[in-house]
């Protein structure tokens, strides 16, 4: 009895020891006293989800996982100071390649999906002239911290031709690195983070055509995080497609009373998610005008949504543009925004009378075409 029970914890042990993971790392001269280890849920957006911490003794950290899933990661000592690095299933060992005021790029051994992580995203930097769009980007936003409009469009206009033969260019790319790795956790990050976020699926069939898709990938690629990810955003678009009831929205009023979309029901209703930093939903305001009036005495409305979380600023933007129709305000965390699966604005919508949603995307004159149509 005796030699079973220590064979059983020797058993534990041994087992537990052998599943956990070590990221071990040197600091060198940057000076913390803690460091965090982050899952990186978009790339894009800068959406992370601290997994763990870890103190900083003599330069060294250590971090003991129970579970090491090969994805993306981000590490540093805030959400904003810090750098990516990619794990498989093997303990690794990070020191410090170069720190600036931006990031943290970190040197990893032990990872062979690090390494390739790094050669495509080197080669993606350099094909994509990466250093000329970061300068751009870094002068619209100022632009837009002046209010210097005439500015952010000229900027916009002269960063045109940079996006778009970069698109071409990352998808190729893509493309070459998918095909040699559609088994692998590094495949799958790549089809997540570069392709299928990009995606728009406004109906069942092209929710039903995306899920056998991934199918497709080989085993180690369905294990990974990515691939629960994508179902689960696939369900949220399953529950906002064309012909599916649109899902609650709940906001407050200009005069601070709770509003909701049902309240609209028996109306044909244009939903208008949008930003008053947003340039371009400022500049649909005319076409939302022209919308109201053509409908006028007819059961239509428009609901502008918002996820200001300046009100009064949300308020006197309205006032300055003259968009007298029914708006709210969301609360922060409010899950509207991702219920629709709205990845920018302005981003308008036709809800019918009866609560479903007719069709999507609407801008200019689409906003009296497309609800013609189903008046008529």
């Amino acid at each position: 009895m005796k030699k079973s029970i220590l064979f059983f914890i020797f058993y534990v042990v041994f087992f537990n020891g052998y599943c956990q993971r070590k990221i071990e790392g040197n600091i060198g001269d940057l000076q913390i006293d803690k460091i965090y280890l982050f899952e990186v849920i978009n790339e894009l957006r800068e959406i992370y989800r601290v997994i763990d911490s870890a103190e900083v003794r003599n330069g060294n950290f250590v971090f003991v996982l129970d579970e090491m899933t090969p994805e993306l990661y981000f590490l540093g000592d805030n959400l904003k100071h810090g750098g990516y690095f990619f794990l498989d299933r093997k303990n690794v060992k990070l020191t410090i390649e170069q720190v600036t005021e931006e990031r943290i790029r970190w040197r990893v051994k032990g990872a062979s999906l690090d390494k390739l992580y790094r050669k495509f995203a080197n080669e993606l930097y350099v094909a994509t002239n990466k250093r000329i769009r970061d300068s751009l980007d870094r002068c619209f936003y100022k632009a837009r911290d002046m209010g210097d409009e005439a500015e952010m469009a000229r900027i916009k206009k002269e960063s045109i031709p940079y996006y778009t033969g970069e698109k071409e260019i990352e998808r190729a790319l893509v493309n070459q690195y998918l095909e040699k790795n559609r088994n692998n956790a590094f495949g799958m990050y790549l089809y997540y983070s570069k392709i299928f976020q990009f995606k728009n699926f406004p109906t069942l069939k092209d929710v039903d055509k995306e899920r056998a898709y991934i199918k497709t990938f080989g085993m180690e690629a369905k294990k990974t995080r990515y691939m629960a990810w994508m179902e689960e955003q696939l369900t949220i678009y399953e529950n906002c497609s064309i012909g599916h009831e649109a899902p609650e929205i709940v906001g407050k009023d200009t005069l601070g009373n709770t509003i909701r979309l049902s309240d609209f029901r028996g109306n044909y209703v244009l939903i208008d998610f949008w930003h008053s930093y947003c340039y371009w939903c400022r500049k649909e305001v005319p076409a939302l005008k022209k919308a109201l009036k053509h409908f006028e005495g007819k059961k239509f409305k428009i609901l502008g949504v918002s996820s200001d979380f300046q009100e009064e600023r949300w308020k006197k933007i309205i006032r300055e543009d003259e968009s007298f129709w029914d708006h709210m305000i969301l609360e922060r965390g409010n899950p509207a925004s991702r219920l629709y699966c709205v990845r920018g604005v302005p981003y308008i919508i036709l809800v019918g009378p009866d609560g479903k949603i007719l069709t999507k995307g609407l801008r200019g004159q689409d906003l009296i075409n497309i609800p013609d149509k189903f008046m008529k």
